[in-house]
């Protein structure tokens, strides 16, 4: 099927990720790549994979364009998906620290992150991709993917997926070394992921708690470690929007997943859009509270102040009810738009309401 987080995230082989989903015209690059047949190919009616004409991958030289899709730079939603977490968690450490950071040493964390997570982001999406290709061909909007459609060899996806690793690895190297623990639980978990999603309905749980974790990397980053002895509510607190990340990438990836549900149906690909069917919104509005209720049980334990309050909280009540009242789950391209307001708008608030109580506390 059809990440994405990651732009942003398979049957019981595989399915998306967070870019699938928290993801150039060419020939194969290697004549060892099996060629298509027609007779066995459902979308042979579809029109064929034509260059892009648009954004930053249409100006890129036609042999770099395949990377590029493969690091998902053509759909930047699922990048917030893995940048926000660790975004988020800086900010908090920043609030918790007993002596504020500078604004430089606060922008230079935030940097580094930004950095790290376009080749995170990358990495896990290359990753999903070589293996989820199988799946792909039989999923009309996931065909044209790199590995899906030929453009570049497994074993080549293979060895792109390590590079970009290998750059995250470096600018981790960068920050506090408290940060490679929760960095290799990221990665650990992201590495299963798409195995997850070959004997599971619930891979998005697996996604969420992976991007959870880049949460508690931005905690560390600025010196904060929930597993070390801190008392008993601020470890409460961050179990808490801990929790909370993971729920949220639980209800947006679910409608991501909604785009290929009748392919995944057919195909056998396994996801919460396959599971809750015919129920989903139900299932959203109960996660939705429960996300809602893990950020004011944060800002409660650690004593927010109002800007948490009305940005945070109350801009997620109102980007969940909306999306809640309106989304089209029968509707591919309906999906897509409120897959990534969701990202957007809920990471975003959550960020501008740590943001702003830092600012007020310093």
């Amino acid at each position: 099927m059809a990440s994405s987080l990651t732009d942003g995230v398979p049957s019981a082989l595989n399915k998306h990720l967070p870019g699938r989903g928290v993801v150039a015209t060419q020939e194969p690059l290697s004549s060892s790549l099996p060629a298509k047949s027609t007779h066995n190919d459902p979308f042979a009616h579809l029109p064929p994979y034509t260059p892009r004409n648009k954004g930053l991958v249409s100006h890129l030289p036609s042999a770099l364009v395949p990377f590029a899709e493969l690091m998902r730079l053509h759909k930047p939603a699922g990048y917030y998906a893995f940048y926000f977490p660790h975004l988020s968690g800086t900010f908090i450490a920043a609030i918790l620290s007993p002596a504020a950071p500078s604004i430089s040493s606060l922008t230079y964390v935030c940097a580094v992150h930004a950095v790290g997570n376009l080749f995170l982001r990358g990495a896990a999406s290359t990753w999903n991709d070589t293996l989820d290709a199988p799946l792909d061909r039989q999923v009309a909007r996931c065909r044209h993917r790199p590995v899906a459609r030929g453009a570049v060899s497994p074993t080549t996806a293979h060895i792109f997926t390590i590079a970009q690793t290998a750059v995250w690895i470096l600018t981790l190297s960068w920050l506090p070394w408290e940060c490679s623990l929760p960095a290799s639980l990221f990665a650990l978990t992201m590495a299963v992921y798409p195995f997850c999603k070959r004997v599971t309905n619930f891979p998005q749980v697996v996604l969420g708690f992976s991007l959870g974790f880049g949460q508690i990397i931005g905690m560390t980053s600025l010196g904060l470690n929930p597993f070390s002895r801190t008392s008993p509510h601020v470890r409460a607190a961050l179990a808490c929007v801990y929790l909370s990340t993971v729920v949220n990438a639980m209800i947006y990836d679910t409608i991501y997943a909604h785009q290929d549900l009748k392919d995944d149906l057919k195909a056998g690909v396994m996801s919460m859009a396959v599971a809750c069917t015919p129920h989903t919104k139900k299932v959203l509005s109960v996660l939705s509270v429960v996300k809602i209720a893990l950020l004011a049980s944060t800002g409660y334990l650690l004593g927010f102040g109002g800007c948490f309050w009305a940005v945070a909280v109350g801009g997620t009540v109102a980007v969940l009810g909306w999306m809640i009242a309106t989304v089209r789950l029968e509707e591919p391209a309906d999906c897509w738009k409120w897959f990534k307001w969701c990202i957007w708008f809920t990471g975003g608030t959550l960020c501008l309401g740590l943001l702003g109580e830092h600012a007020m506390r310093a």
